[in-house]
């Protein structure tokens, strides 16, 4: 019988040699770099040594000079420590004879060394007891062997310097070779690793995609396949018995689902039936909420305009009167156009300026290409009324309203701004969430315009985000509305014709 490990085991194992592996290659390599850094090292310690020699050999004879001209104590002490130093030093040169022309040189800085070491002390010896001809006799000696030792280590230290230099040569070019096998070490020991782990992964991952094959049957709806039984060892073997399982169940259960759907689908029909039956009577009832006192106010305007002036402007006046409502009438129910709507806009906008003498100052910018842009009727105008009701009717200065259209990727964009007392933030979040409907307060009162623009737009378009409100930093109001450009709802393409 096959023994079982999971998944996990098998991926811990393969993981677990080739961090061995890797662990054990790196501590091969760092091991041979270390070694031949130190040879590398090694090649310039002589020189290194006998630059040092020749530095405090210098250091002494400097010295002792100094002490010969001053008899300084500190001179004296000077030396005596540098002496110390080079007796040091001069141990570790070769003592012996040997068949070694550096070597034998070595040898011979040792013994002239140890002569100059004699004539120096002899030297101090005779200044301390004054007698001049010895220590200038002694001194001269000791000078000439200062002049010889000092060329005999410049001499060793250039021929050192040439067999090191060779010696190195030798060592980067093992060196290379060694970064070379390493390298090959490496590369050999990634491709055993990938080529194991690409194995176990097809070992691992061939099953899966015969169970994915076999799932995305099922996706596509077939469900009379079974999955294989693939005997790995692990917990493929049992998510493909659990899933025939599972599949086994599905069966059962859609069986269920059909029978419930045939009793269930004609109450969903009847359900969206009266679903959409109600949302167009909500549609309906929303466009028919107009402020009638609108009407009748406007009419007293025209009625007072004929007594007052001539009959050529109230003749105009009352085409316009006679424009809007046309415009009311016949497309309380009807879907119109950003151009007609914008020529509704024009038609109020002159209204007001007669009822209010011209003090509505009313600017617009227009996209031309936008203007067939379906949309509901009587969506822009209340936009208009309340900018005059709430904002620049209430200022001691000049107000303006501005309107704009501009199109913005997927939506066409309506901006009604004005410069009036603008609105706080807190009022517009009610607006819109369509609070405002139900407020006591005398500013909110006629906000039932703006919730009417709003639920009709959301109920046009099927979206929620439909209008913005800000407060202007200049001061004022800014609400702009959302136009999509495929509409998302349903249109009724009848119209009346007044």
């Amino acid at each position: 019988m096959k023994k079982k490990r999971s998944i996990r085991t098998k991926l811990l194992e393969v993981f677990l040699v080739i961090m061995v592996l890797v662990f054990v290659l790196n501590i091969y390599l760092s091991y041979n770099q270390s070694k031949a850094v130190r040879q590398i090292d090694s090649v310039y310690n002589n020189n290194i040594q006998l630059n040092d020699l020749s530095n405090t050999l210098e250091g002494m004879q400097s010295a002792l000079y100094q002490y010969l001209n001053t008899k300084s104590s500190d001179q004296l002490e000077s030396f005596y420590s540098c002496e110390q130093d080079y007796n040091n030093m001069i141990q570790q040169l070769n003592h012996q004879t040997v068949d070694d022309d550096n070597k034998l040189m070595e040898k011979n800085i040792y013994n002239m060394s140890l002569t100059y070491l004699e004539r120096a002390d002899s030297t101090i010896e005779a200044k301390r007891g004054r007698n001049v001809s010895k220590y200038n006799d002694d001194y001269g000696e000791a000078k000439k062997l200062y002049d010889y030792i000092q060329s005999c280590i410049n001499s060793l230290n250039t021929s050192v310097f040439l067999e090191s230099s060779n010696n190195y040569s030798l060592l980067r070019t093992s060196l290379t070779y060694l970064t070379g096998i390493s390298m090959f070490l490496l590369l050999a020991a990634l491709m055993i690793a990938f080529a194991w782990i690409l194995v176990m992964t097809r070992n691992i991952t061939k099953p899966l995609i015969q169970l994915a094959d076999v799932a995305n049957e099922i996706a596509r709806g077939n469900m009379e396949v079974d999955f294989p039984i693939v005997e790995t060892g692990d917990e493929i073997t049992t998510v493909a018995k659990a899933c025939n399982k599972m599949i086994d169940s599905i069966r059962v259960y859609i069986q269920k689902t059909k029978e419930n759907y045939e009793r269930e689908s004609k109450l969903i029909e009847n359900e969206l039936i009266m679903k959409n039956e109600l949302k167009e009577a909500q549609l309906k009832y929303l466009q028919a909420q107009i402020n009638p006192h609108f009407l009748f106010n406007s009419l007293n305007a025209g009625a007072q305009l004929a007594m007052m002036e001539g009959a050529e402007k109230a003749c105009l006046f009352i085409e316009n009167m006679a424009d809007f409502f046309r415009y009311n009438v016949r497309k309380i129910d009807k879907d119109t156009t950003l151009r007609e709507e914008l020529k509704l806009v024009d038609n109020y906008v002159y209204i007001l300026n007669v009822r209010f003498s011209g003090d509505i100052h009313y600017r617009k910018k227009i996209d031309e290409r936008l203007l067939d842009t379906l949309m509901p009727s009587m969506i822009i105008q209340p936009l208009i009324e309340n900018a005059v009701n709430h904002g620049i009717r209430e200022l001691d200065t000049e107000g303006y309203i501005e309107l704009i259209v501009y199109n913005n990727n997927e939506n066409v964009c309506i901006t009604v701004a004005d410069n009036g007392v603008g609105i706080e933030p807190e009022i517009a979040e009610k607006i819109l969430r369509g609070e405002s409907a139900h407020s006591n307060s005398g500013r909110d009162s006629a906000g039932i315009g703006m919730d009417n623009v709003i639920n009709r737009l959301r109920r046009y378009y099927n979206m929620e985000h439909v209008m913005d409100i800000r407060r202007r930093e200049s001061g004022g109001t800014e609400v702009i509305l959302y136009l999509q450009k495929a509409r998302g709802g349903n249109k009724n393409d009848t119209d009346i014709d007044l």
